[in-house]
């Protein structure tokens, strides 16, 4: 019987790897173009450049661009804007993000369901 329950588990954790929708892309992926990754589900990895708690917003940029530059005036046309109803994470946080691009009236925007840190970095 044990034996039965551990195939049956083992068969159901499989299945679920199989059906997550998510998947993984580059914050310059993701802001060359928005339109190939429209109301689906991915992942993305990057540093927070900037936050502002009062839209529920924060920006991150890649960890390419993060080693070029820092977190500085330099990469302000390579952040993707993240939207976050949570408790945003703090500046120079390594971050994994879960959501969807959307289109607003605005433009593009990231809408996250869950955050994940990473590690911290520091600010250059």
């Amino acid at each position: 019987m044990r034996k039965i329950v551990t195939i049956l588990l083992i068969a159901f954790a499989i299945q679920g790897c199989k059906n997550s929708s998510s998947k993984m892309a580059s914050v310059e992926d993701i802001l060359n173009n928005p339109t190939e990754f429209l109301n689906q589900e991915i992942e993305v990895q990057g540093v927070v450049s900037q936050s502002k708690i009062d839209k529920q917003l924060f920006y991150i940029i890649g960890e390419k661009e993060f080693d070029k530059c820092g977190i500085d005036k330099c990469n302000a046309n390579e952040q993707l804007p993240i939207r976050f109803k949570n408790e945003l994470p703090q500046v120079g946080d390594k971050v994994e993000v879960f959501g969807q691009i959307t289109k607003t009236e605005e433009g593009f925007i990231y809408e996250a369901k869950n955050i994940r840190h990473i590690k911290d970095i520091s600010v250059k």
